[in-house]
């Protein structure tokens, strides 16, 4: 009899290993699936598409993006102060390396934090503005071997799979307000199109409208000059005719100036949904080329 209870007490302890072992490939299998309707998920980390965050920092832009294929992309790095808070968000999101980073003026605003970026993130390529390289190596040192990739208006570089970055600006002549002269573009990820303005004000807009008219439309507008009216004019506007707007700046709504408030009157007006990270915090998109959903982060 006492064998039957032996052998007993293994089938036991057999089954348990068997259960367990179950529940934990059911557990890694269920972590592995990959979410395609932005709607499905709660959290950024289960999303297979793209995903855009306008990060809140409390002085200039940066803008950090995710692909579907596992590449990453930051615009801007935001001014010298704004590091440690750049650099905090960037090591919660786990980003120790970036396919690419994108420089789009020479303004401390925009590229004050890259110095300090390259010193503890690898960064495998970087984006600059053809017509004004010379002027942003001239602030930003880059190391020798450190591969470089000018765009310029019209090119189209396709960053992977469905999802492509269009140039707008800058173009010839330049203009004599430097952050006219910033790198200006649309990313396209299957039907969705978001565009970046980074600092341009009317005139800049004025080019685009004459120029690039048939190419501003865009469902996701990232507002240029954190919140300027400088810029964002309203033909502008109807022209590009935004369902959602992002204002970048460290202002409250208190402290917003008055020709900050006219720009938000103009967006309301072009019923744009608008987002200050200030108030909202870091802003994330998550994007399946078809829909797009918005999830508000609080710092």
């Amino acid at each position: 009899m006492l064998w039957k209870k032996a052998w007993r007490w293994w089938i036991v302890v057999l089954c348990a290993i068997f259960l367990c072992a179950c529940s934990i490939d059911s557990h890694l299998l269920e972590a592995a699936v990959k979410i395609e309707d932005p709607f499905e998920t709660e959290t950024e980390q289960d999303f297979s598409g793209l995903i855009i965050t306008y990060l809140a920092l409390p002085h200039g832009e940066s803008t950090l993006l995710r692909m579907p294929g596992g590449k990453t992309m930051l615009i801007d790095t935001g001014t010298a102060e704004d590091w440690p808070v750049l650099s905090a968000r960037l090591a919660e999101l786990k980003i120790t390396r970036l396919d690419y980073v994108v420089l789009t003026n020479d303004q401390p605003e925009y590229m004050g934090g890259y110095a300090s970026l390259s010193q503890q993130v690898l960064v495998d390529a970087v984006i600059l503005p053809k017509l004004i390289s010379p002027s942003i190596r001239h602030v930003v040192l880059l190391r020798p071997n450190q591969k470089q990739m000018e765009a310029e208006q019209g090119q189209v570089l396709t960053l992977d799979q469905e999802i492509s970055m269009e140039v707008l600006l800058p173009d010839e002549p330049l203009f004599l307000s430097p952050q006219n002269n910033s790198l200006v573009f649309r990313l396209m990820h299957g039907q969705l199109r978001f565009l970046f303005m980074s600092a341009v004000n009317e005139k800049a807009e004025e080019r685009l409208l004459e120029q690039k008219n048939d190419k501003l439309k865009a469902e996701v507008l990232k507002v240029a000059g954190q919140g300027s009216n400088q810029g964002s004019t309203q033909p502008f506007l109807t022209q590009v005719d935004p369902q959602v707007a992002i204002i970048q700046t460290g202002r409250s709504r208190d402290q917003m100036k008055e020709g900050q408030t006219e720009v938000m009157e103009r967006l309301g007006e072009s019923w744009a949904e608008t987002y200050i990270t200030s108030h909202d915090g870091s802003i994330t998109i998550l994007s399946n080329g078809k829909e797009y959903r918005i999830l508000k982060q609080k710092n």
